[in-house]
């Protein structure tokens, strides 16, 4: 078991307490967050669509990009939007079996 000297006690009680009130910040911005939210949906906005642009704006260009080109693609594969949609060279790769027999053999 370590032993912590007065100094070492009064850093670690800091560091805690530091924690805490941040936390405690972390939670009363949380509420303000929730709170804009619920003024956006009273004003007739979609909430989940909001959250949805704020992710995406966190995202570096090329990542959305792509993630967006991805939904489109397996959108497409499901027959959830036309396929003409999307490019040919972005469609998905026919599945032969074949991919599992060769590692078999």
């Amino acid at each position: 078991m370590q032993v912590f000297n007065n100094s070492s006690a009064n850093q670690l009680k800091l560091f805690i307490e530091k924690v805490e009130r941040l936390e405690e910040e972390k939670s009363e911005l949380m509420e303000n967050i929730r709170e804009v939210f619920s003024e956006a949906k009273a004003v007739g906005f979609d909430v989940k669509v909001m959250k949805q642009i704020v992710k995406l704006r966190k995202m570096k260009h090329e990542d959305a990009a792509e993630q967006e080109e991805l939904l489109d693609i397996y959108k497409a594969a499901l027959g959830m939007i036309p396929s003409g949609r999307i490019m040919e060279d972005d469609a998905l790769p026919a599945h032969t079996g074949e991919e599992e027999t060769e590692e078999a053999a």
